[in-house]
């Protein structure tokens, strides 16, 4: 996998767009009340992929399932959609690619029950991204409101089947939401550790940082996720996508 993509996100909550700061759900900045419009917006720049998380159903609280299946109906021909939230069990996973999503994104389930994975048919190979959410150097589960200390996410990888997963999404919780940088030094460090392309989430704030990311490329950074920099205007997506894709 040699190209390098940005992933603006779209965090959805209570049928809005939301930003949280360092993964609190009591923290939100709300900068859309239509998802379907700030997707248009994404698709109508020329962004490749986007990157969309239901929040409610992160924390098993509701879900906004259906603004999602808009979201796909309209755009999934147009845009490549990577989809995480709430999805934790291989029924979830099957409805989503099936629906269109291109490529699915697990956490909780991986760890609750990394066999459920490993069972999936040659269908949905490579349509599997692995979040790994790190507060404190502890991984962080169930909307993030969960921690487990005793478990290595090395160990996790390694025990699924490699031609499942496409992707590890690394996010250092502590800098999501604050536009203070993201943790790029510990993300290539962990990339170095496994044998599949790493996307960089939490705290992306400057085009230089997103250049930064691109040249380790060779080192694995295959791709940024962008969310609170461009809803508050800290860089510009039509700069970002300059740079990436020119």
């Amino acid at each position: 996998m040699s190209i390098f993509d940005i992933y603006p996100a779209i965090d959805i909550k209570d049928g809005k767009c939301v930003r949280l700061l360092q993964g609190n759900f009591d923290k939100e900045t709300v900068y859309s009340k239509d998802p379907l419009e700030q997707m248009s917006f994404f698709v109508n720049k020329g962004c490749k992929w986007i990157h969309i998380v239901d929040l409610n159903a992160a924390l098993s609280k509701k879900n906004n399932k259906s603004i999602i299946l808009k979201i796909i109906k309209i755009f999934h021909k147009v845009i490549n959609i990577q989809l995480g939230g709430g999805i934790r069990s291989v029924e979830d996973i099957k409805f989503w690619i099936d629906k269109g999503v291109k490529r699915v994104v697990v956490s909780t389930l991986a760890y609750d029950n990394p066999f459920s994975i490993n069972s999936l048919e040659k269908y949905y190979y490579k349509k599997i991204a692995l979040g790994i959410d790190v507060r404190d150097n502890k991984i962080a589960i169930n909307g993030w409101k969960k921690e487990l200390k005793d478990i290595n996410p090395l160990d996790l990888i390694n025990g699924i089947n490699p031609s499942i997963l496409d992707v590890i999404i690394y996010t250092d919780i502590s800098k999501d939401g604050t536009l203070n940088g993201a943790n790029i030094l510990d993300t290539i460090n962990f990339a170095n550790l496994i044998n599949f392309p790493v996307i960089v989430s939490g705290g992306v704030s400057t085009i230089e940082e997103i250049k930064k990311i691109k040249q380790n490329k060779k080192r694995g950074l295959i791709g940024v996720i962008v969310g609170k920099a461009l809803y508050e205007n800290k860089v510009s997506l039509k700069e970002i996508l300059k740079e990436i894709y020119n």
